[in-house]
């Protein structure tokens, strides 16, 4: 990493680089309303092949990850999911079936927050995730708010920065004949993602009307891509956070795999900090400015 100092003339802190997985599993496909057997054996890969060879990948490097899991997937795969936390990692809420709030009443979407917590404490002895990711990336009006109200301290599903966390909103408005009107800031982080870190949309091929993916790329232009963005963060965000989605039925599939492997190696040339979603959202609350009640201007 550059040379870089902060206003008070200390050196910056370095760049934190989160490795996170979607382990959808069967979730994925099901939610997508693909029960065929082909399908469904896309996601069991996932558990069956992908989730431990990336285990294995991440405990030779010694690099901790966070795995955003389905209560489905949890049910469906809890000595795996026991491993993926006996191994250091963290797991993050995912839904229960992988189900986009957006859609879904109040009390649906409170109830499958429910559900998938209590999937994580029966299957994994009491386990209370400290973070959540909203499958599809989307969030409801009262998401936000179900959040705090659920004692979870971060969430990783939006796009208002590239690189750096800030703290999620509740209660904004979207008006057509006036100005968006921004509502009160709350104490819960948003850590932030982008499709353009994501495998699934330029390496998996989907075919669910009206969904379309033609997607097998060239893996070696978004690895090159992602350790752009890497490089980009490290020399002009001091501090900042690297968030890279992955799903292991995709990046764990032949040898895809390597990418993660060059992006730890990449990681640490640059001596950025390899840490779990958590990590990165706690140490940013270290140093953060207070959440503020309302906001005219972001």
């Amino acid at each position: 990493m550059s040379a870089v100092e902060q206003s008070d003339g200390a050196p910056a802190r370095s760049l934190d680089v989160c490795l996170t997985f979607d382990f959808d599993a069967m979730s994925l496909w099901g939610a997508m309303g693909q029960t065929s057997p082909t399908p469904v054996s896309r996601g069991e890969f996932g558990g069956r092949v992908a989730v431990p060879r990336i285990l294995d990948l991440l405990a030779e490097a010694g690099a901790p990850a966070t795995f955003f899991v389905p209560g489905h997937t949890i049910d469906t795969f809890p000595e795996l999911c026991a491993r993926i936390l006996a191994e250091g990692h963290e797991i993050g809420h995912h839904g229960y079936f992988h189900e986009s709030p957006v859609g879904l009443s109040p009390l649906q979407e409170k109830r499958a927050l429910e559900r998938g917590l209590e999937t994580m404490e029966r299957r994994l002895d009491g386990y209370r995730p400290a973070g959540y990711r909203s499958p599809a990336w989307d969030l409801s009006p009262q998401t936000t708010e179900l959040l705090l109200e659920y004692g979870f301290a971060y969430e990783s599903s939006m796009m208002a920065q590239d690189f750096e966390p800030y703290w999620c909103r509740t209660g904004d408005v979207f008006h057509t004949d006036k100005a968006f009107e921004f509502g009160p800031e709350i104490e819960l982080v948003e850590v932030p993602v982008s499709w353009a870190l994501d495998d699934f949309v330029d390496l998996e091929y989907v075919y669910a009307p009206p969904l379309i993916l033609p997607a097998a790329k060239d893996p070696g232009a978004v690895e090159r891509r992602w350790l752009a963005d890497m490089d980009f963060a490290a020399a002009t965000v001091p501090g900042g956070v690297y968030t890279l989605t992955m799903h292991p039925q995709v990046i764990g599939r032949g040898a895809r795999i390597d990418i993660v492997r060059s992006v730890i190696a990449h990681a640490r040339g640059l001596g950025a900090e390899l840490v779990t979603a958590g990590a990165a959202a706690r140490s940013w609350v270290e140093r953060a400015p207070a959440a503020r009640d309302s906001q005219a201007t972001v």
